[in-house]
């Protein structure tokens, strides 16, 4: 007999979601307790470190499980790409007891829920961009499948009864408020997006445990790829623009040191002033057209 939930990798798929369906997961459940009728779906984070070079490392982990506890440990892991990889399409360990929460009733959360295991850290990293994405696309879709409220999305930090902190670097009440929305307004293929993702993720380095911009670490600290050709150029600049006596002009460095000594209130009309100047000296498209050749 079909166990419950196979149709959701083709939910998820529909979605415009990028699935992986690892072997056997059709046919794979937990074999202590009732199989799952879900009212919801609840969000976890693994606890294992991801990046975009390894996006997925608890995926095995969570079907074999833990010493602890016997796998299937979620029905779907969502890698730190957005890739999401089918786990079980029966009865998953992943919720314990659930006290109720939103429009759900206390009871085996392991009934009660579809469980998706985001797969990042949680205390000192938080979720990609990609997977937060991928993780509004999938809850959107099965809730819709479900005829449920997307408010029947819930993490488990709000349902669990032994302070779970999952998951972490998640604000569950805006996670609540995207549902639905990215879907509609994305209307780039999973391809498209993933290619920008990658786009995105060179030039401006990877990203911080809450997703901001923190760029690649250098010898000056982080940067991103463009502020580094920033400095390149500023440098070229300056030397190009520097009296004989090299010690008696600023470099880069020293424009540089003295824009971050000014409050902020200071050196942003400053820099616009500078910006100004030197759109100022570029070359009209009649100016450049008559300039001597070589």
């Amino acid at each position: 007999m079909a166990l419950p939930l196979v149709w959701l990798a083709d939910v998820l798929r529909a979605a415009g979601l990028t699935v992986v369906e690892t072997d056997g997961w059709r046919d794979r459940t937990a074999t202590s307790g009732a199989q799952p009728a879900p009212v919801g779906v609840l969000e976890h984070h693994t606890a294992t470190p991801a990046s975009y070079e390894n996006p997925a490392p608890s995926v095995q982990l969570c079907i074999d499980g833990r010493p602890d506890l016997a796998g299937p440990l979620c029905h779907a892991v969502i890698g730190f790409d957005g890739v999401v990889h089918m786990i079980a399409a029966g009865r998953a360990n992943h919720a314990g007891k659930a006290k109720a929460s939103g429009p759900n009733p206390e009871g085996d959360g392991n009934t009660l829920y579809v469980g998706f295991e985001w797969d990042y850290q949680g205390v000192d990293q938080g979720p990609s961009p990609e997977q937060y994405r991928a993780a509004l696309k999938a809850t959107t879709a099965v809730l819709n499948h479900l005829g449920r409220p997307m408010d029947a999305a819930r993490g488990h930090k709000e349902t669990s009864v032994t302070g779970k902190i999952d998951p972490g670097h998640v604000d569950m009440d805006q996670f609540r408020a995207d549902l639905g929305k990215r879907d509609q307004e994305d209307a780039m293929t999973p391809e498209q997006d993933a290619i920008l993702r990658r786009l995105e993720h060179e030039l401006l380095g990877p990203r911080g445990p809450k997703g901001e911009i923190q760029g690649w670490q250098t010898e000056i600290g982080p940067r991103t790829i463009v502020a580094m050709l920033v400095d390149l150029v500023n440098e070229v600049v300056a030397k190009q623009q520097a009296p004989v006596a090299p010690a008696q002009g600023p470099g880069a460095e020293a424009i540089k040191a003295a824009f971050q000594a000014l409050p902020p209130d200071q050196a942003a009309p400053l820099l616009a002033e500078l910006v100004r100047i030197q759109q100022d000296r570029q070359l009209t498209p009649e100016q450049y057209a008559q300039r001597p050749q070589a």
